[in-house]
């Protein structure tokens, strides 16, 4: 096995490169095993992210079929976890979680002065030190240098994250994300053959929703259908993407996650209307889907993580971390084997007024409004629709998921010593205005 050691003061250390680098060398002409059991270890790793999109709005997850046609195509080869969780209702901590395996008690990314400390080590950081090329291209303001999630790319694209006003800021950016892309990959093909890493962040489904092939004159069509059409929109330019691995030779060779890191409320709960404000379904369920050359495509059905992905791409490239990680890796689950429901956290402290901290264990989802007192309990099962809310009835089942919550709560916190604060961000005037602008301040 292949990793990183740490020296003592944070840094990382490469090991056993010239190993690994000859190992997955060797597997250029396919990912099987010669005894036709498992996959071998595939070589590439392409990380798909979408913003804002809820996964009830996907085929795959039970839309009406034909929105999303290169996405749906996609997964029905791949495994898809059925129930997967966000730990945080916006981008930067979401994402933080997914490239730490932490939880935002520990990575302390809770509003928007706040970065991802350089302590930690990141996904990209580990497959870079693993002797991946890495890279990154995206058009989210999270995604610019001062938050620190470009942590271990070798190169990041973040000139489309501009705020609004600013000279090449553009309102619309999947088809820039994907032609960026198209010209990594026609690049790396052509390049001396190494293994590599190539996250995209596509933006497009958050508000404010374009109306896309809108007739002239017609009149602008409601909100939730305008998010409609932004989804089936980014969905033609992932499926660019996914053509291109082919075109260029990777497909056989490169395993793909998509996932999302939030969805979006539109008012399933009353009052309601926005991501960041409450840890309900519609903000937390997100698509995960992973498709692994040579791996069977299956349905997962038990709740997973976004903090489980990290962990999961370690055990399916044989990548190994002294740091400790708060997820587990699923790759027993991809190749069929059960998976036990473990806790899983979530959190929230952005806005005043919208303070809260969740955990949804087996059947049940507790959530605690700390801001109004008020503790939520639903019947998963029963009510996945999360209307009902029993904690008056079921105190027994409060009072069980609430001590596992505070559990988890005291570990996250107790890890967080090791990640003293960074510098927090310093945000202008402009920045407050672009932020405003993009639903995070002042709307319910």
């Amino acid at each position: 096995m292949t990793g990183v050691r740490s020296d003592g003061s944070g840094r990382r250390v490469r090991a056993c490169l010239g190993a690994f680098v000859a190992a997955v060398s060797a597997l250029a002409c396919g990912c099987s095993n010669s005894d036709g059991g498992s996959p071998a270890t595939p070589r590439n790793l392409l990380f798909l992210t979408v913003d804002t999109l809820r996964a009830d709005r996907l085929g795959v997850y039970g839309a009406e079929p034909g929105n999303t046609p290169a996405i749906d195509a996609f997964a029905r080869d791949a495994v898809i976890f059925e129930h997967a969780v966000s730990h945080a209702s916006w981008t930067l901590p979401s994402y933080a979680t997914i490239l730490t395996s932490q939880h935002t008690s520990t990575h302390g990314c809770w509003n928007f002065e706040r970065r991802l400390s350089e302590r930690f080590v990141t996904l990209p950081e580990l497959f870079r030190d693993a002797g991946f090329r890495t890279a990154g291209i995206a058009s989210h303001v999270f995604f610019d240098a001062r938050y620190g999630l470009q942590q271990g790319f070798d190169t990041f694209d973040a000139e489309l994250a501009r705020r609004k006003g600013e000279p090449g800021w553009l309102r619309v950016t999947s088809p820039q994300v994907t032609d960026r892309a198209l010209r990594w990959l026609e690049a790396r093909a052509a390049a001396e053959p190494a293994p590599w890493l190539l996250w995209l962040h596509y933006f497009d489904p958050h508000v404010p929703y374009v109306a896309h092939d809108l007739p002239p004159g017609a009149a602008l069509p409601p909100e939730e259908e305008r998010y409609r059409g932004e989804v089936a929109f980014t969905d033609r330019h992932v499926g660019r993407v996914l053509d291109a691995l082919g075109a260029n030779g990777f497909s056989s060779d490169t395993v793909v996650v998509f996932v999302s890191d939030h969805g979006e409320a539109f008012e399933d709960h009353p009052g309601v209307r926005r991501h960041a404000r409450s840890l309900y379904r519609e903000e937390l369920q997100v698509p995960l889907v992973i498709r692994v050359p040579g791996l069977e495509p299956r349905r997962v059905p038990t709740p997973v993580g976004t903090v489980d992905i990290l962990p999961t791409l370690l055990a399916l490239f044989d990548i190994a971390t002294d740091q400790p990680l708060e997820g587990r890796s699923l790759l027993g689950a991809m190749r069929g084997e059960p998976l036990h429901p473990r806790p899983l956290l979530t959190e929230l402290q952005l806005h005043e007024g919208h303070a809260a901290r969740g955990l949804v264990e087996g059947r049940y989802k507790l959530i605690e409004d700390l801001s109004n007192q008020v503790t939520h309990l639903y019947d998963l099962a029963d009510d996945p629709a999360e209307a009902r809310n029993l904690a008056l009835d079921r105190p027994e089942v409060v009072e069980s998921l609430r001590n596992t919550m505070q559990t988890l709560l005291e570990r996250s916190r107790t890890r967080a010593r090791a990640y003293p604060d960074t510098h927090p961000v310093s945000l202008t005037t402009e920045d407050l205005e672009h932020l405003d602008a993009l639903g995070y301040i002042d709307a319910p």
